[in-house]
């Protein structure tokens, strides 16, 4: 796992709607969403991408932006449940707007606060470790891997071995692309949630 590349799904109506999906719930692409996803895999294409091995959360939002990045890799999609986005336990489905705000704010500066019967951030930068120890002995040394908002910032504090706090000061798009590398053992941020290939479409 030399170079590793991470892509946040494609805008879902429950994104449009401001609806709280979390790892156990999931809507579908959006018109919006399914294009992003196609300038996404058209860049891919331009820039003459390849990969070793793709993985995806097994959600259908992100296994489809997955299917929609690699149409032109030709290779299969393995997917990985520690890929899954924060468990959100009984906010799932519910709008975000309806959380009370002491909560809301707690969720939004504390990396160990957790949603009622669901996971905090921490704990999903444990799942990302994870995900990196079972994988790090693979041969493969440039993999790409579609997951979610939450977790791909969480799964950035795991690659860097930074705090679980780095995750809640920075924000992921939909198709946000990011690049990381091992260099000495030491993975380093080249680029985060690169949405270039997004700059022609006027309005999501």
């Amino acid at each position: 796992m030399k170079n590793v590349y991470l892509i946040r799904h494609g805008e879902t109506e429950y994104n449009a709607k401001g609806i709280i999906q979390g790892g156990g719930l999931d809507s579908n692409l959006t018109d919006a969403g399914e294009q992003q996803a196609i300038l996404l895999m058209e860049r891919l294409k331009r820039e003459n991408f390849v990969c070793d091995k793709i993985y995806s959360s097994p959600v259908g939002r992100a296994k489809r932006t997955a299917e929609i990045c690699s149409s032109y890799l030709n290779q299969p999609i393995q997917l990985d449940e520690l890929l899954l986005e924060i468990g959100c336990g009984e906010y799932e489905g519910i709008e975000i707007a309806s959380i009370p705000k002491d909560k809301l704010e707690r969720l939004r500066i504390s990396e160990f606060e957790k949603y009622p019967g669901g996971e905090c951030v921490d704990d999903v930068k444990k799942r990302g470790e994870k995900f990196i120890e079972k994988y790090s002995q693979k041969n493969d040394e440039t993999i790409l891997i579609v997951s979610h908002g939450n977790y791909i910032r969480s799964f950035a504090c795991a690659l860097l071995g930074v705090p679980s706090s780095f995750a809640l000061k920075v924000f992921m798009d939909n198709t946000g692309f990011s690049y990381f590398s091992k260099v000495n053992e030491i993975y380093r941020m080249i680029f985060w949630n690169d949405t270039s290939h997004l700059h022609s479409i006027k309005k999501l």
